[in-house]
């Protein structure tokens, strides 16, 4: 297995719109691992569209980036291990992340119930308390 010294793709810039993951001209998966991130299908290859802008990606742009990558996996064998790590990454860091937003809907949920009942305690103790004033 490869092991890659730092992350294989740039974090977004600020400037980069971010279109939605349920957004219809994501139509093609980017990686077979990963088939919930999706890019254009367009005229383009896959790997040429922004994962997360969905824009063409300009070689003149990433031209140095490139150069980095090809000294750090010379043959193509390397490169495609490295494509499978960084998708297995991917997916368990989405899978993470689907968790977490689980656990905290579940602990939102939890408090939700508890509030619930607490005004529902609070609305008996009420009308107990009125009922016992005199008339």
């Amino acid at each position: 297995m490869v092991k890659a010294e730092g992350p294989l793709l740039s974090p977004p810039s600020e400037s980069v719109s971010t279109c939605p993951l349920d957004s219809p001209i994501r139509t093609t998966p980017i990686h077979p691992d990963l088939p919930e991130v999706q890019v254009p299908g367009g005229p383009l290859p896959v790997y040429s569209y922004h994962p997360i802008s969905c824009q063409p990606i300009e070689d003149q742009d990433l031209r140095t980036e490139l150069e980095q990558l090809r000294q750090e996996f010379p043959s193509k064998e390397a490169a495609l291990r490295a494509q499978e790590q960084a998708a297995k990454e991917a997916k368990r860091k989405i899978e993470e992340a689907e968790k977490k937003r689980e656990q905290v809907q579940k602990e939102i949920d939890k408090k939700i119930k508890e509030l619930d009942m607490e005004m529902k305690i609070a609305s008996k103790y009420r009308e107990v308390k009125a009922s016992d004033i005199p008339s």
